[in-house]
């Protein structure tokens, strides 16, 4: 009899130990992932945020005849009725000067001249 108590009181206290480490461990795991996804969700709403303000701020501001005639203007080359319209062009980009170390100068020159 006291060798049957001595096996099961070892097994008995292991299978204490493991129910408690599994309620004990899997809802601190659970927790802790539930609190990283709602840090993410933090910021992820913040940035939300942030947007909105700047998109409000835009509206407001796309609500004003001066800024959507300044837009027209600038952006898409609009003019009211009896103005002219200019586009000036960049200047044309330098010809590249090879310099005449390079290999296939002699063949340029047979070739031109």
């Amino acid at each position: 009899m006291i060798a049957l108590r001595r096996s099961i009181v070892p097994l008995v206290l292991a299978l204490v130990v493991l129910v408690v480490l599994f309620y004990a461990v899997l809802p601190t795991r659970t927790y802790m992932d539930q609190r990283s996804a709602t840090a993410g969700a933090r910021v992820e709403l913040a940035a939300l945020v942030d947007e909105n303000d700047a998109l409000r701020s835009r509206l407001k501001a796309l609500s004003q005849p001066e800024e959507v005639e300044r837009l027209a203007r600038s952006e898409y080359n609009l003019v009211y009725p009896g103005e002219e319209a200019y586009a000036i062009l960049p200047l044309a980009p330098q010809p590249v000067e090879i310099p005449d170390l390079w290999p296939l100068n002699a063949l340029v020159t047979s070739l031109a001249g």
